[in-house]
């Protein structure tokens, strides 16, 4: 079933709650392996998600943890965290001619961006959402304040405007927060929409 914007949210949470299911994983490492790690593991849980809405041959979905695609691409990551697309074929040019794949339609671009720290790193993931010709992109960032939040939210409402397709924005909670119940809440999922960020959480 491709993924829009009735069900992109059961879509983020499902992968959340897989991706949480390992936030014990590695909690004798330092730190900084183990949130690396992580958000790996959320990434990777994502990718999943979206491959089971797209489970035909005529698809492909790109990962850093996928190996699924080395045989006609020779690569797992292709551009962006998470890439959804159809693909077609041309002959190549050999004496005995095979297919060769190509991307022919993009349905899905995702960045997740887990830096807390600068917002910078945000604006140019935002810019590669921009930069690219998928029907839906989808921009992931770490929990903050409230007020933070907004202020995100409005710093990327220029940039949005800018995207063709339809734009999402989710905020999870950064790999340090998963160990404590305090801080972990389920992903808020935003739509642009007549030019405002709107809420899809609600139904």
């Amino acid at each position: 079933m491709p993924v829009n914007r009735n069900n992109i949210v059961t879509l983020v949470n499902s992968a959340w709650r897989d991706a949480i299911s390992a936030r014990d994983d590695g909690v004798n490492t330092d730190d900084g392996k183990v949130h690396r790690t992580l958000s790996e593991r959320w990434v990777d849980s994502l990718g999943k998600c979206f491959q089971e809405n797209y489970e035909n041959e005529d698809h492909r979905v790109f990962w850093k943890r996928n190996e699924c695609n080395q045989e006609h691409f020779g690569l797992n990551e292709f551009l962006f965290d998470v890439l959804v697309c159809s693909v077609s074929t041309t002959l190549s040019r050999q004496r005995s001619p095979i297919d060769l794949e190509f991307i022919a339609k993009c349905h899905w671009q995702v960045e997740s961006e887990f830096d807390k720290g600068n917002s910078r790193k945000i604006i140019v993931d935002m810019s590669k959402l921009v930069a690219g010709s998928a029907e839906n992109k989808l921009m992931i960032a770490s929990r903050r304040d409230e007020d933070t939040e907004k202020g995100i939210l409005e710093q990327c409402s220029a940039i949005a405007a800018c995207c063709s397709g339809n734009v999402y924005f989710c905020f999870v909670s950064h790999p340090e927060d998963w160990r404590t119940n305090e801080k972990l809440g389920p992903p808020d999922l935003y739509e642009w929409a007549a030019g405002v960020w709107a809420s899809l959480n609600s139904g």
